[in-house]
């Protein structure tokens, strides 16, 4: 398996500030009991061992084609600071030789349930409280995997409008009764909502509310950062299409 130093990994994710934890640094007790042995590994397929072997099963199964894909093109997990708390960094390989980082937080920085708590699967729940609180990757920090609970808002409180979004279409959810918990990086934005089937996540696009498969709509769109028509750094430092 082959390595990305700090200075690669940081150009995927150009957005976060990251510090980088060595086997010999002294912010070691910075991080969980757990996931000192990745830190502490001297090889990348150790590390990826490690950290895989920490995802509950279920979630696992919940996004197959993702968990495929990180089996197939992780090449590093790096532990690190960032946001003012511990981070597990995975660094996934496209098939252009381009790369593309998730970040998973520290599960102690879960803070408070959040709003519509009991519409999470019980794969999610289990994920964000005992694996990562927070996934993600994309430069605004909620994309492409599952946000940080404390990040989760309702859809009318990302918009500014906490009492209701003006417009929005009364044979619409609420924008009050959608919890966003992730996005594709744009304008489509995926919420969880007492409104919806149990199982069942709302897509929605510029005030339009769609509906679909929880586990099927995340896994789809985990994959797709793979996908994304991005310029990314290879591990030569050089730029490639995506």
């Amino acid at each position: 398996m082959a390595e990305a130093d700090a200075a690669t990994i940081t150009r995927t994710l150009p957005e976060w500030s990251l510090t980088f934890i060595e086997p010999t640094s002294d912010r070691m007790t910075v991080l969980p009991a757990h996931w000192q042995p990745i830190a502490l590994a001297d090889r990348a397929e150790v590390r990826y061992r490690v950290a895989r072997s920490l995802w509950n099963q279920e979630f696992l199964a919940f996004i197959p084609g993702f968990a495929t894909a990180m089996d197939s093109h992780c090449i590093d997990v790096r532990a690190c600071i960032t946001d003012g708390c511990a981070a597990l960094v995975y660094v996934m390989a496209d098939q252009n030789g381009g790369l593309v980082s998730w970040v998973g937080y520290d599960s102690r920085t879960f803070g408070p349930e959040p709003m519509f708590w009991p519409c999470f699967p019980e794969p999610l729940r289990a994920f964000l409280r005992e694996v990562h609180a927070g996934f993600v990757s994309g430069s605004d920090g909620t994309s492409f995997g599952l946000a940080r609970p404390i990040h989760m808002t309702t859809l009318a409180e990302f918009a500014e409008f906490p009492e209701g979004i003006p417009g929005w279409a009364e044979d619409e959810i609420s924008s009050t009764r959608l919890l966003r918990v992730t996005s594709d990086g744009g304008n489509l934005h995926y919420c969880l909502s007492p409104e919806l089937p149990p199982g069942e996540i709302g897509l929605v696009y510029e005030g339009e509310v769609d509906s679909g498969v929880c586990g099927a709509e995340l896994d789809e769109l985990m994959v797709s950062r793979f996908a994304q028509s991005t310029r990314m750094p290879g591990a030569d430092g050089q730029e490639r299409e995506r």
